[in-house]
């Protein structure tokens, strides 16, 4: 018989760049082994400790890609690290992570004891990481962007990041346990780089998908989370759990 790892995934940040109360920026954390962090965006680091979760305890973050909202709180995340008598953190992230990160780390000179190890993540990419199996694909953003799945004996949990809803990422989210996916604004909004309901089910009609929750929501989505959630599985045509998520929000599959 196989054996089955529970993953617990906490929702750290589940707005965007505009502020809107409630929702720190992107941040995920995914725990069988040991914590696992994805998206480090405003907030995420108050979040860790609203969460309980240690600094010390996040050796290696994951990037979706590097647009503020998702990258902000990396730096104070390894100063905290360091303030607690750890240099060492991992970094994986997009063609262009390490010239950004140390790039901002130079502006700190005092910061130069870190030590961080950036590895650049292509689509398709399959490595292990804190007890997981993890395979990177391609979003579609308005720079290079990534997506994750995520396993832990027979569970998959994948992890969107921001992305128009694309076939790739369908192939991404195929027979996953969980999907945390972007859905930015409410119908009838029509955008690229991000999605929206009716798109993202149509996108996902027929992936197999158990459980999707929402995130990256704009101020525009305020209100209209049952709307969406209604719009998403209109589209998916099955009976697959959709929700809204929140801030703090921690699920066990």
């Amino acid at each position: 018989m196989a054996i089955v790892a529970e993953i617990e995934a906490t929702l750290l940040g589940t707005g965007v760049g505009i502020p809107h109360s409630g929702r720190a920026q992107a941040g995920l954390v995914l725990k069988a082994e040991k914590p696992l962090l994805f998206d480090c965006g405003a907030g995420v680091l108050l979040r860790l400790a609203e969460a309980e979760v240690s600094p010390l305890e996040i050796g290696s973050v994951l990037l979706t890609h590097l647009h503020l909202d998702h990258v902000s709180d990396l730096l104070p995340l390894a100063k905290a690290r360091w303030l607690l008598g750890e240099r060492r953190m991992a970094v994986y992230g997009p063609e262009g992570t390490e010239g950004w990160f140390e790039q901002v780390r130079s502006l700190y000179p005092y910061l130069e004891e870190l030590d961080v190890s950036v590895t650049a993540v292509a689509p398709g990419d399959e490595f292990a990481l804190s007890g997981f199996k993890i395979r990177a694909g391609e979003a579609v953003h308005s720079l290079p962007a990534l997506g994750y799945r995520i396993e832990s004996g027979e569970r998959a949990i994948v992890y969107s990041g921001d992305t128009e809803p694309a076939p790739s990422m369908r192939a991404l989210a195929e027979g996953a346990d969980l999907l945390i996916h972007e859905c930015s604004f409410p119908e009838p909004y029509v955008v690229t780089n991000h999605s929206t309901p009716k798109w993202l089910g149509e996108n996902l009609r027929d992936a197999g998908v158990k459980r999707i929750v929402l995130t990256h929501l704009y101020p525009q989505t305020i209100g209209r989370e049952a709307e969406m959630v209604r719009d998403v599985r209109a589209a998916l045509g099955d009976e697959a759990r959709v929700e809204v998520g929140r801030d703090l929000q921690r699920i066990e599959i």
